[in-house]
Parts: structure tokens; C-alpha cells; sequence
């Protein structure tokens, strides 16, 4: 059956995974904001648009009608949405409650991709079940979109990717692995938290496990993570191995380090039974996310 998909975020690391990953069967949509243009291919069209400009995604939903939309759209930096709140409140909450509206009125299923930044991080490994409680600003926001969805009576999907890494497009932000190899390769030193730890995620397997919950129908919350936990020095030193780079120069530092304006939960993370489970989709061992990086080195 052939899907109209509106992905918003449609450039950024797990949008990118999406179309990548796509049924080629299907239509995609895919939003972005930002100084610069990519190009339409085939049946993946592309639309500069603002979360923010509510009458201009009506008139998108007006003429695409989508099947499903993937709402990944977000301030993603802890640091940036405690200091900036207003703008904050207004893409991760606002910005999420205008799709809502739209997918209710126009009947679209919804996937709100949310964050492992929920927990507190004190009780980790965290199942769907486990108590939220963020401990900063960011987290809370990212909760409150998922409390929006549970008041609107539509269908929809929660998703929280944990730490995720892969190869994203040269005009978006990089992530902790992308950025350190990089920095690693110029000969740079690279300062990385022991003392925070997750089970980093292939964006590669993020994508697939969000395409088999609209496969199946599994329209239910899934915490979506790898196989392995480990702080983020692991997780750096992990990729300088793959790619053959000075493990030497990774220097292990604790929170605070940087001077952070927030604190960061110490351990997010999961639990992947009812990934497994429902989507029979298997955790991706850190060395296979990061071998598959390498082969496809961008």
C-alpha cells in the first residue's frame, strides 16, 4: 500500500536515515528550515518551511494530505533551550501541537519522536513504563509533547531514540561521533563525558524501527536504542578504532567540564524488549553501527 509520509526535520540526521531507509512505494514530504536548498528526487519532494508558520503547514496538509507524518522537528541542545525558553516552548511544544491539530482534522496518523532526555536518569535501564521526570528544561518540553498526544485522541506512535549517531547532510549540526572524528582526524584532542552513559543507536536503525511500527501498525511508545551501554569516552574511543584514528588523543572528563549550563542525565539507558518484541527488531552492536559508517564514509 502506498503511503503519503510528511516527514518535518526531513534533513536532519534521523530524517535523512527515513528517506534512506524509505519503502520506495511510498510519497514523502519532508520539511526543513533553514539558508539552503535541496533538491527534489523522484518521489521524495522537499519544502523550506518553518514549524512555526502554522498557515503554511495547513496549506501543506491541504494539498499533500498525508497518510502519516513524522514530527521530528526540535530544539535538541539542552544548553540552547534553557537559555532560549520562549523559542524553546514555542518549536518543541506549540510547534508539535499545530501538527497535532492538523493530523486530527485531516485525519493523518502521527509518530512524535521524543527523547530519552525524559528521564532523570537515576533508574536506569529505562523501560516504556518508567516513570518520566526530566531534570532540565529541554526533557520537559520533549514530555510535554508527548502529553499533548495523549490528550488529542488521534492515533499515534511515541518514539525516543536514545544518543544517536550517524552520517548527517554537511548543512546540519553534526553529532558526538561525527564531530570527533572530525576533530580526530585534524589531530585534535577530544574531551568526552565518563561519567554519562547511554546505548548509542545508529540513525540507520532508528529509521527502521520507525518504519516497521507504520509497517506493522504498532502505534504505541518505543524507548529505541543499540546493543551496548557505554559512556560517551566508550562510545568516542569505539569510533576512533573503527576508523583508525589516535585513541590517544580522547581525553575522558566529567560533567562540568565544559562548563555546561545544564546538567545532563548520568544514565538514560534502555530497555529494548518491546523493540524487539513488536517490532523484531534486534539492538545493532556499537561496532556494526560504526562499521557500517565506514563503509559508507561520506
Amino acid at each position: 500500500m502506498k503511503n503519503r509520509i510528511l516527514i518535518t526535520g526531513g534533513t536532519g540526521l534521523l530524517g535523512k536515515a527515513m528517506i534512506e531507509k524509505r519503502d520506495i512505494s511510498d510519497e514523502i514530504l519532508a520539511t526543513y528550515f533553514g539558508d539552503y536548498t535541496i533538491k527534489d528526487t523522484g518521489s521524495i519532494k522537499y519544502m523550506n518551511l518553518n514549524i512555526l508558520d502554522e498557515a503554511g503547514y495547513r496549506r501543506l496538509f491541504e494539498a499533500f494530505i498525508p497518510t502519516v507524518v513524522i514530527h521530528t522537528v526540535s530544539v535538541g541542545s539542552p544548553d540552547y533551550a534553557e537559555k532560549n525558553r520562549d523559542i524553546t516552548w514555542k518549536i518543541n511544544v506549540d510547534g508539535t501541537k499545530t501538527i497535532i491539530s492538523l493530523c486530527k482534522e485531516f485525519g493523518s496518523k502521527f509518530i512524535y519522536i521524543s527523547s530519552n532526555g525524559i528521564y532523570d536518569g537515576n533508574n536506569a535501564p529505562y523501560s516504556e513504563t518508567d516513570r518520566a521526570d526530566p531534570i532540565n528544561y529541554y526533557g520537559y518540553t520533549k514530555l510535554e509533547g508527548e502529553r499533548a498526544l495523549e490528550k488529542s485522541k488521534i492515533t499515534y506512535a511515541i518514539v525516543r531514540p536514545i544518543l544517536m549517531y550517524g552520517w548527517h547532510y554537511s548543512f546540519e549540526r553534526p553529532n558526538i561521533v561525527t564531530l570527533s572524528l572530525l576533530r580526530l582526524s585534524k589531530n585534535e584532542k577530544v574531551f568526552a563525558y565518563d561519567d554519562v552513559y547511554s546505548n548509542p543507536l545508529f540513525s540507520g536503525s532508528c529509521a527502521e524501527a520507525i518504519w516497521g511500527i507504520i509497517k506493522e501498525g504498532k502505534y504505541e511508545a518505543f524507548n529505541i536504542a543499540g546493543k551496548e551501554r557505554v559512556n560517551v569516552y566508550g562510545l568516542v574511543k569505539k569510533a576512533a578504532e573503527i576508523f583508525g584514528l589516535d585513541t590517544g588523543l580522547i581525553i575522558p572528563v566529567k560533567q562540568g567540564f565544559f562548563n555546561e549550563f545544564v546538567q545532563r542525565p548520568k544514565d538514560t539507558s534502555y530497555r529494548t524488549d518491546k523493540m524487539e518484541k513488536m517490532l523484531n527488531i534486534k539492538p545493532l552492536s556499537l561496532s556494526d553501527g560504526l562499521k557500517i559508517m565506514r563503509i559508507n564514509q561520506e
